[in-house]
């Protein structure tokens, strides 16, 4: 099945979403789906499963929260946006903490290691100004 056709393909009319190009675009920029990816979440929403054939097609959207697998195992079925995508949002931003912790204890090491070459030269400054 080819995904990168009209978006107007993929209309749920009727169903509060009035500028797709804008949906799949945003689903882009703030939850990190590619087209395919976003008009293949759009499709799934809209449908309510999709056969586990595709599960390569889908496996960001499942990766993310957004999609689980059926109990069944045979359908992939969208998990309601404000979980998925809150759920997706919630991991991203525990990862951005986490790099922001580590990348804080890399740099307080760092300011360790130059600390010391410091100190010396300003030591070594401040004794030959008060000899």
């Amino acid at each position: 099945m080819e995904l990168t056709g009209d978006v107007e393909a993929l209309s749920i009319e009727g169903k509060g979403i009035r500028d797709e190009g804008d949906v799949v675009a945003r689903l882009g920029s703030e939850v990190g789906l590619s087209h395919e990816e976003a008009l293949l979440y759009l499709r799934l929403l809209r449908d309510g499963d999709i056969p586990v054939s595709e599960t390569r097609k889908a496996e960001r959207i499942l990766d993310k929260g957004m999609a689980i697998v059926s109990g069944d195992g045979k359908r992939i079925i969208p998990v309601h946006p404000r979980l998925g995508i809150a759920n997706n949002y919630r991991t991203w931003r525990e990862a951005m903490v986490r790099e922001i912790n580590e990348r804080r204890m890399r740099v307080d090491k760092l300011i360790l290691e130059l600390i010391p070459v410091y100190d010396s030269v300003m030591e070594k400054k401040t004794g030959n100004r008060g000899g």
